[in-house]
């Protein structure tokens, strides 16, 4: 896989995988909720996992197309990207459903160590 795509496959996982399916409450239960973009979940998630350090470039790459289409939420972006990431690697086409609502402030975001193990 190359080096462009891992960034963006990697930035919808880290986005998605604090999904706990136990917690009913959102935003609490965490998952796909475009967190991320957030500087404290950003650098949670780089403290834990050095080696996805190009999540802040693929963040700065995805920034301009947000601001363009400001209808599209976070979520939705993120997600779409590492979709189309894999796809372009050489990976499967992923059906994706739209809709996913962002988390409005940093407060919002699941508590650190809800990523699966390192």
């Amino acid at each position: 896989m190359r080096p462009f795509p891992l960034k963006h496959v990697c930035l919808g996982w880290h986005d998605a995988g604090t999904y706990n399916k136990n917690i009913e409450e959102w935003p609490l239960r965490g998952g796909a909720n475009g967190n991320l973009r957030f500087e404290i979940e950003l650098k949670q998630t780089l403290s834990s996992q050095s080696s996805f350090s190009g999540l802040v470039n693929a963040l700065k790459l995805l920034q301009p197309i947000k601001d363009k289409y400001s209808g599209v939420t976070y979520a939705d972006l993120f997600q779409l990207a590492s979709a189309t990431a894999m796809e372009e690697a050489g990976g499967p086409k992923f059906p994706m459903k739209y809709g996913r609502v962002d988390v409005s402030e940093p407060e919002q975001c699941p508590e650190e160590g809800r990523l699966p193990g390192k």
